[in-house]
């Protein structure tokens, strides 16, 4: 695989600690400034001038193959690390990536990042968030099936996390949260479903100028639809 000097120029070795294992490693992170945001999908998913973020948005210790997002890496309950060594351990057999992974390595990442989150019992908010990431990278791929099944989690699961865990998710407000749902349930062609999580941002007060833009032109596509 051949990696523009570009790329390689805007990422750096950045130093971890793994929790489960106590193992310190580097893995490749992005510079701030160094990747120009292009376009944004109507369910948020960013693209970039240079570099897809998730790539390298999960974090993966070589010893034990613990992964987890970057964002909420941190360290563990000793429960927590008593279930996680059922899965991931320097005794079991883990995958090895390539430095600059591919898409299909990234969503292999996400995917046991996410059963790492499940194992850990962490809020179902950042399970779903897992979830839209993986269809976000199949979306990439092309594979629209494999993309609408990762949807239709993330949305079981955003709409779950929406009455149970509480605000900010994820560094999400309540209202982007909102837009994020009612922009998965369009993706998913749940309309009506769409329409009342957007009636609810579009009546708020005080709603962020970006998250409005979202709803009004989310709104005008239903209508156009």
């Amino acid at each position: 695989m051949c990696i523009s000097d570009d790329i390689k120029d805007a990422l750096y070795d950045k130093s971890y600690t793994c929790p489960l294992c106590n193992e310190t490693f580097k893995s490749k992170a992005i510079r701030s400034g160094r990747n120009q945001l292009v376009s944004i999908d109507v369910d948020l998913c960013a693209h970039y001038s240079l570099i897809n973020p998730l790539l390298y948005d999960v974090i993966v210790c070589p010893s034990c193959g613990y992964s987890v997002l970057s964002k909420t890496l941190g360290p563990l309950l000793p429960k927590q690390k008593e279930w996680l060594k059922a899965q991931f351990s320097k005794d079991k057999p883990h995958p090895s990536y390539h430095e600059y992974p591919t898409i299909e390595e990234a969503i292999l990442k996400h995917k046991l990042a996410l059963v790492a989150c499940i194992t850990r019992k962490s809020k179902i908010g950042e399970q779903a968030y897992i979830a839209l990431h993986i269809a976000w990278l199949y979306r990439d791929l092309g594979n629209t099936q494999e993309e609408y099944d990762f949807l239709e989690r993330a949305y079981t699961g955003l709409c779950e996390a929406f009455s149970t865990d509480s605000f900010p998710i994820l560094g999400m407000d309540e209202l982007t949260f909102t837009y994020l749902i009612a922009a998965v349930a369009y993706k998913l062609d749940k309309k009506e479903i769409c329409k009342q999580y957007l009636s609810t941002i579009l009546s708020a007060v005080g709603c962020p100028p970006r998250i409005k833009d979202h709803a009004l032109s989310l709104k005008q596509k239903l209508i156009s639809s």
